[in-house]
C-alpha cells in the first residue's frame, strides 16, 4: 500500500510539471479585473527597459508600491540589445513588458508583441501609438543638443543641425552621441538627421550625406545617458541627447537647444510581449506607467514629458513651439536594418 502511495505521489508531481510546459507563470490573479485591490495582484513580472536608470528604478519603486504583492524583475539596456533578445527569446519569452525604447525601432518589431488598447487610450495621441495597439506611446521624446556653456562660448552655441558643420573640434573637443546601432534614441537622432536634410524619395541621400561630413565631429559614447551626463560632467561640451536627458541635467550653464531646422518627437512606447509569462501583470503595468500618476511623477522629478493630455508638461517647452519634422515612420521601421547597415559603413570608413 505505502509503494501503490508513493508510484502515485509520483505520477502526480510528474503531471504537475507536464502541465507546466516549462514556461513559469507567477500571476495568480483570479478575480474579475473589477473586484481587484492592488493586494490581490501577486507574482513576479519581468520588465525589459532602456531609460536611464534614475527614472526607470523610481518608476519600478512606484509601482512596486501600489502594488506591495509583485515584484519587478528589471533587465536594463540599450533597445536595440532588448528587442533583439526578445525576438531571440520568442519561443519561450521571458520578457512580459518592455518599458520604453523609440516608436520606430518597437514598431520594427511589433510581431512580437501582442496589442492591447489602455482603459485610458482617450486620454492619449493616437497618433503616437500603433493604430492596432502593438504598441503605446508613453512620452513625446524631441532630440536636443545640451552644451556646457562653461566650456563654448556663446556665439559658438550651435542652433541647428546645419550649424554642427561648423563644430570647431580642435577648440571644443567632439560631440557627444550614442550609437544609433545599440541605442534607440540615437538611432532615432540618425534618422532625425536624415529627415532634416534628405526624403524617402531619394532614400535620404542628402541626408546620408549630412552624416558623413558629420561623423568626424563626433564621439560615439557606449550608451544614450552618457550623451548628456559626460556634458554635465565636462568630459564633453556639446551632446546630442534626448530632450528628458538634456532638461534634467540643467543648469545656469547647461543649456537645452531645440534645433531651429526641425526635429523629431518620436515617443518611446510601452509593450506587451507575445505570449508573454504574465499577460494580466503586463497590462497592469502598462496601465500604471500611462497613469496619471506615474506621468506626473516622472515629470516632475525627471523632466519626462506626459503623454496624457490631462496632465500638464511642468518645465517643459510646449510642444506647439518645437518646429517638429515630419518623421516617416513606416520608413524607418521598414529600412532599420538597411539604415543600421549604412551607418556602420561609416563608422568603418
Amino acid at each position: 500500500m505505502k509503494k501503490f502511495l508513493a508510484l502515485l505521489l509520483a505520477s502526480c508531481v510528474l503531471l504537475t510539471f507536464a502541465s507546466c510546459g516549462g514556461k513559469t507563470e507567477t500571476d495568480t490573479t483570479t478575480k474579475p479585473a473589477g473586484e481587484m485591490t492592488p493586494e490581490d495582484y501577486t507574482g513576479t513580472l519581468t520588465v525589459y527597459s532602456p531609460h536611464d536608470s534614475d527614472p526607470l528604478n523610481a518608476g519600478v519603486a512606484l509601482f512596486e508600491a501600489k502594488y506591495p504583492n509583485v515584484t519587478v524583475e528589471v533587465i536594463a539596456d540599450g533597445t536595440s540589445n532588448l528587442v533583439a533578445k526578445i525576438a531571440a527569446e520568442s519561443a519561450n519569452p521571458v520578457c512580459d513588458v518592455i518599458w520604453g525604447g523609440g516608436a520606430d525601432t518597437l514598431a520594427a518589431y511589433k510581431d512580437y508583441f501582442q496589442p492591447y488598447k489602455p482603459m485610458c487610450f482617450d486620454k492619449l495621441d493616437a497618433s503616437l501609438c500603433d493604430s492596432e495597439y502593438y504598441w503605446i506611446g508613453e512620452s513625446p521624446l524631441p532630440m536636443t543638443f545640451v552644451v556646457n556653456t562653461q566650456k563654448v562660448a556663446e556665439e559658438d552655441i550651435p542652433e541647428s543641425w546645419a550649424d554642427l558643420l561648423n563644430w570647431d573640434v580642435a577648440k571644443y573637443g567632439k560631440i557627444a552621441i550614442a550609437d544609433p546601432a545599440s541605442s534607440g534614441s540615437a538611432f532615432t537622432q540618425l534618422c532625425t538627421m536624415l529627415s532634416v536634410f534628405g526624403t524617402s524619395a531619394d532614400n535620404y541621400q542628402s541626408g546620408w550625406d549630412f552624416v558623413k561630413a558629420l561623423y568626424p565631429k563626433l564621439e560615439v559614447k557606449s550608451s544614450s545617458s552618457l550623451a548628456h551626463k559626460d556634458v554635465f560632467a565636462g568630459e564633453n561640451a556639446m551632446g546630442i541627447t534626448l530632450e528628458k536627458g538634456s532638461v534634467a541635467y540643467e543648469e545656469d550653464w547647461m543649456v537645452t537647444v531645440y534645433p531651429s531646422d526641425g526635429t523629431s518627437a518620436v515617443p518611446d512606447g510601452v509593450a506587451i510581449i507575445k505570449d508573454c509569462p504574465n499577460p494580466e501583470l503586463a497590462k497592469l503595468f502598462e496601465e500604471f506607467v500611462l497613469s496619471s500618476e506615474c506621468q506626473t511623477a516622472q515629470n516632475k522629478d525627471w523632466a519626462r514629458r506626459p503623454m496624457r493630455s490631462d496632465v500638464e508638461a511642468t518645465g517643459l517647452k510646449t510642444l506647439s513651439d518645437i518646429k517638429l519634422i515630419n518623421y516617416d515612420f513606416d520608413y524607418v521601421s521598414a529600412n532599420a536594418s538597411s539604415i543600421k547597415e549604412q551607418w556602420q559603413d561609416i563608422v568603418v570608413g
